[in-house]
C-alpha cells in the first residue's frame, strides 16, 4: 500500500508534537528528579548557569558533578573557575590544582590557576603555573607578561626584564607596558 510522501510527513509532524517528541528539553533539572541526573547533565547546567552569570549555582552544579564523577578534570577546572569568579581564592586554587593533577596538558587549568595566585599575591605559585603553561602554550603573551609582573613583585627585575625581552617578540604593545612598570620600579 502506498502513501503519499506528504501524509507521511504530516503524521509524523503531528506524532512529534502530540507526543512533546519536539518539545526542547530543559536544561535545569525539575525539582524532585535530581537524584536521576548523571554527572554530564550537572556539569552541562554548570555550563549553561556559568554562561548567565550564575556562578554560585554554576559552582553548586559542578559540585554535584564531581559528587559522581570525582575523576572529570574539566568538572574541577569549572568548579575552581566559578569560584575564582565569586572571589573565593583560596578553594579555587584548591580545586585548580584538583583539575591540573587529573589532566597535567591541560593549559587553561593553568592560566586560570596562574591568574588566581597572581591575584592572591602568591606570586611563586603563579610563576610555577605560567612557566607549566608556556610549556604547554608557548609565547602566551599574557603568561609572559604576567610571570615578568609576578618576578617584578619578588623584586627580581633582572628576570622581570628576560620576560620584556621575550615578550618583545611576541606582543611589543603589551612588552612595553611590562617596560613602563619595570621602569618606574613598581610592583603591581
Amino acid at each position: 500500500m502506498k502513501h503519499p510522501k506528504a501524509k507521511c510527513v504530516l503524521m509524523l509532524l503531528v506524532a512529534g508534537l502530540t507526543t512533546g517528541a519536539l518539545v526542547p528539553k530543559p536544561l535545569t533539572p525539575p525539582l524532585g528528579l535530581e537524584e536521576y541526573l548523571e554527572a554530564d547533565d550537572w556539569f552541562q547546567a554548570g555550563l549553561a548557569m556559568n554562561g548567565e552569570g550564575r556562578f554560585r549555582e554554576a559552582a553548586e552544579a559542578f559540585a554535584k558533578s564531581i559528587s559522581i564523577d570525582p575523576k572529570n578534570p574539566l568538572s574541577w577546572l569549572n568548579l575552581g573557575t566559578a569560584e575564582a569568579l565569586l572571589g573565593d581564592y583560596p578553594r579555587a586554587i584548591h580545586h585548580l590544582k584538583n583539575s591540573i593533577r587529573l589532566d597535567p596538558k591541560q593549559a587553561l587549568g593553568y592560566a586560570n590557576l596562574a591568574e588566581v595566585c597572581f591575584r592572591e599575591q602568591r606570586f611563586q605559585e603563579a610563576i610555577e603555573a605560567y612557566t607549566v603553561l608556556l610549556t604547554l602554550w608557548p609565547n602566551n603573551p599574557n603568561a609572559l607578561y604576567k610571570r615578568g609582573l609576578a618576578y617584578l613583585s619578588l623584586n627580581q627585575a633582572g628576570k622581570a626584564q628576560a620576560e620584556y625581552l621575550s615578550l618583545k617578540i611576541v606582543d611589543p604593545a603589551l612588552a612595553d607596558k611590562l617596560l613602563q612598570v619595570i621602569n618606574r620600579g613598581i610592583t603591581p
